[in-house]
């Protein structure tokens, strides 16, 4: 099933523009933007929920203009976890809690068991937490709106190869029930989490396939980015 369509976007800040012409479909299951560092991926990611809106060009959101959903109702069915995790201050239970206010406490509980951290979690102080905690209850925070869509702005960035890894496999084992758009710099990182990948380099869709269909490209762009000669 397709999520997202994308038709001739373009989009940027300060009349600078970043993304051009994109013409992008995204289905269910895990889908990877990657490519170096500028290229406008995190723009991308946050057309997606409407962080931003493009300058030009029409986005849907399962075969409905993404602008005819109220913006809170989008934002509850497309979640959002970023670069570096933001907790508020007060326990891992009152940060769940803050995206919604009516879960149970077993519904809470069950979260922190679906992100890999035990019960005793849930009356921790965020000042507590370690950063790979953090992005943990980060992402517990983001399901317990029951999205539809996870988005994931380099969710590992700032994490030890341990902690990226653990989060990787939660990621990857719920991705039959949410589907995921991961941004990623990381070829390694796109490689094991596998999916749908589009890579793209100065604003443009440059490539667009399968993880396996990566390694074998010839194109000059990709191999340089492959090799880590372009960052």
């Amino acid at each position: 099933m397709i999520n997202f369509e994308l038709t001739d976007i373009y989009a940027g800040y300060n009349n600078e523009t970043i993304l051009s012409g994109i013409n992008l479909i995204i289905e269910d299951g895990i889908f990877v933007i990657m490519g170096p560092s500028g290229s406008g991926k995190s723009t991308l990611l946050k057309l997606l929920n409407r962080l931003i809106n493009p300058t030009s060009g029409r986005i849907k959101y399962k075969n409905k203009p993404i602008t005819d959903y109220p913006i809170r109702e989008l934002r509850r069915k497309v979640g959002m976890v970023f670069q570096k995790p933001v907790l508020f201050e007060g326990t891992v239970d009152k940060n769940i809690r803050i995206a919604n206010k009516n879960i149970t406490d077993d519904e809470s509980e069950e979260l922190l068991k679906q992100v890999a951290l035990t019960n005793d979690y849930i009356d921790r102080s965020d000042q507590q937490l370690s950063v790979g905690e953090a992005q943990r209850v980060c992402l517990a925070r983001t399901l317990s709106t029951k999205p539809e869509v996870l988005l994931l702005d380099e969710p590992t960035s700032a994490l030890d190869p341990t902690s990226t890894m653990k989060i990787e496999r939660l990621l990857v084992n719920i991705s039959n029930k949410i589907s995921i758009v991961w941004v990623t710099h990381h070829v390694e990182q796109a490689l094991r989490i596998g999916g749908q990948v589009a890579m793209i380099f100065n604003g443009k869709i440059h490539w667009q396939g399968i993880t396996d269909e990566l390694m074998q490209s010839e194109d000059q762009i990709i191999k340089k980015f492959i090799s880590g000669e372009l960052k």
